[in-house]
């Protein structure tokens, strides 16, 4: 028999034999695999089994299914490999032992492993599917990053991405710098309600300091900021109540940043966050880093 394993949520560790043919999956008990989360429904699944072969189908269920990046259509079946990550709900699932010990690391490296969701600020503009736009995010970045697209191309789409994840920021920004100075040499950017563009779309000073300290920085509120802390007249003056910036890091050497924040209703950016954005941030690099040395 396969196995199914739940990787993340209030059943995490849980694994379930999946016997020859149909096996239900949901809240009730009636499943074969039941679930204590109560953003899945309580008949949310079918996994059919045939030999080493399993398809999938979403049975109406009110949060959807999640199967590598695509969301399922209710009532078409769907074939599905072991090492493709299903989210039903706010939960993640996997089928195979060797597979979903091979998952497990990736979802620690995008926060995933542990996190609820229901704390990120992504939370607020998705609810009870944060988990599976997170994932949708993961799939298109890696799909992204594959294609034969221009930099600034391949940035512009991501921009996009971006935005529409987070929904509820008012700006977003890739800011690059020059390798041996540290300089902005590009930024491209997009407001709410405009297009993207070349521009000051961001902090200058709150960018400034992510790179000089290259770590992470992110605040929720600026209401609640220390009235000490040197960014208080910064975040006074720019009219930001909620800022995230993310340096973009390969191989030691920081490429840029990505910035997003709020400057109307504070954004409540959680450490969940951080760590799937500090993921984004160092595949951007990569990918930068790679088209840099290609340009020169």
């Amino acid at each position: 028999m396969g196995h199914l394993h739940i990787l993340n949520g209030p059943d995490t560790g849980l694994c379930f034999e999946l016997k020859e043919g149909a096996n239900y999956l949901g809240r009730s008990p009636q499943n074969d695999v039941q679930l204590q989360d109560e953003t899945v429904s309580r008949r949310h699944l079918r996994i059919l089994k045939k030999s080493r072969r399993y398809f999938l189908t979403d049975l109406g269920s009110r949060n959807g299914t999640l199967v590598a990046g695509k969301s399922l259509v209710p009532g078409v079946e769907v074939q599905v490999r072991e090492q493709d990550l299903i989210a039903v709900g706010m939960t993640i699932i996997g089928i195979g032992d060797e597979a979903c010990a091979q998952i497990r690391p990736f979802l620690d490296s995008v926060g995933l492993a542990k996190a609820s969701g229901n704390s990120s600020g992504i939370y607020s503009a998705h609810k009870e599917k944060t988990n599976q736009r997170k994932l949708e995010l993961v799939y298109k970045v890696t799909e992204l990053l594959q294609r034969s697209l221009s930099k600034r191309e391949t940035l512009a789409v991501l921009l996009d991405i971006l935005f529409e994840l987070l929904a509820e920021v008012d700006r977003a920004a890739f800011v690059l710098v020059k390798r041996e100075t540290g300089e902005i040499v590009h930024a491209l950017s997009k407001q709410k309600g405009s297009g993207r563009g070349d521009g000051s779309g961001f902090s200058e000073k709150i960018v400034a300091r992510v790179l000089e300290q290259k770590k992470p920085l992110i605040i929720s509120d600026a209401r609640e900021e220390d009235q000490q802390s040197e960014l208080t007249d910064t975040l006074a003056m720019e009219h930001i109540t909620s800022v995230m910036c993310i340096p973009m890091v390969s191989f030691s050497e920081v490429v840029g940043v990505i910035y997003a924040d709020s400057q109307t209703n504070p954004y409540p950016f959680a450490q969940e966050d951080i760590i799937l954005f500090e993921d984004i941030a160092n595949r951007t690099a990569a990918f930068v880093l790679f088209e840099n040395l290609t340009e020169g």
